[in-house]
């Protein structure tokens, strides 16, 4: 990061300067997709409604992220470090526009910071637009549900923001671990949802570890290679759990829907069983009422 023999501009990038950073402004290209889908899980939480924005993820979000990597394939990843796109409307502009003005951020506006600041716009918008109407109709109470993805957010944050080589010495390591914790309380939420159940933010104790991080790099009395141990022992439990949890959840939700995950041809053997029993039923003359219970056919 920073690294100017490549083109890398970060001492120059007036992004990178505001926001503290690349080691943040990658946090938050991580981050932003994430609290964006969280609080539409949220909202749909209270009003059992999936209302997407004209521009979401399932299908503009995908377009535009395979349109980076295809542009990060035909014109290499230092285009992103590059300032090609905001020096070249200053200059074609400047006297058309009247542009003057801006030539002082001539060569201290990255391609990739013009990708952080359209993220993090949108992903504002979309917070406050989706959080003010739920809170107007649900009561303030509804943002108690909102803090387990607060606190993922500022806790990565924090680390990053104090140790910021974290991601050029860990990067997969820190990656597994953001999207583990954003699987985790997602998909209870959507499971509380579904089961018409509290989510609670006492039983979000996979984020307790992570506090424990940040404390610990607060108080400067750790080592890298500990940290690093901690870290890796931290994400790789995590996703063990979140394994062994996902798979009994869907094995469970299945055998009381009596169907089959990724599979609608398959007849599950609870079917076959009440499938049976009715034709059983049928055949003795006997009818299986709306509650399970035999009934006489005339």
């Amino acid at each position: 990061l920073g690294s100017d023999d490549h083109g890398n501009i970060q001492s120059k990038s007036l992004v990178s300067e505001y926001f503290g950073g690349d080691a943040v402004l990658a946090s938050l290209l991580i981050l932003c997709p994430m609290i964006a889908f969280y609080i539409s899980t949220w909202e749909q939480y209270y009003t059992g409604k999936l209302i997407l924005p004209p521009f979401n993820g399932p299908s503009e979000g995908l377009v535009l992220g395979a349109s980076l990597s295809l542009i990060s394939f035909i014109c290499g990843p230092m285009f992103w470090q590059k300032t090609s796109l905001v020096d070249g409307v200053i200059q074609d502009y400047t006297n058309i526009l009247h542009l003057e003005t801006f030539s002082w951020m001539e060569g201290r506006v990255r391609n990739m910071d013009l990708i952080v600041v359209a993220s993090v716009v949108g992903l504002v918008q979309e917070v406050l637009i989706k959080m003010f109407q739920v809170v107007r109709t649900y009561g303030l109470s509804t943002l108690r549900t909102v803090l387990p993805n607060l606190i993922l957010a500022g806790a990565t944050l924090a680390m990053v923001h104090l140790d910021p080589t974290i991601f050029l010495r860990r990067p997969r390591t820190m990656m597994h671990l953001i999207s583990g914790l954003f699987t985790e309380m997602t998909t209870q939420l959507m499971l509380d949802h579904m089961v018409e159940e509290g989510f609670e933010l006492r039983k979000r104790w996979c984020l307790f570890p992570q506090i424990f991080l940040v404390g610990w790099m607060m108080s400067g009395s750790y080592s890298v290679e500990a940290f690093d141990t901690v870290l890796l022992v931290y994400s790789t439990g995590l996703w063990i759990y979140l394994a062994f949890r996902i798979r009994i959840q869907i094995h469970e939700i299945c055998d009381v829907l009596g169907i089959w995950c990724f599979d609608i041809v398959t007849p599950h053997p609870k079917k076959l069983l009440e499938a049976k029993g009715e034709s059983t039923a049928e055949s003795s003359g006997v009818a299986v009422g709306s509650n399970g219970s035999p009934k006489k056919t005339k």
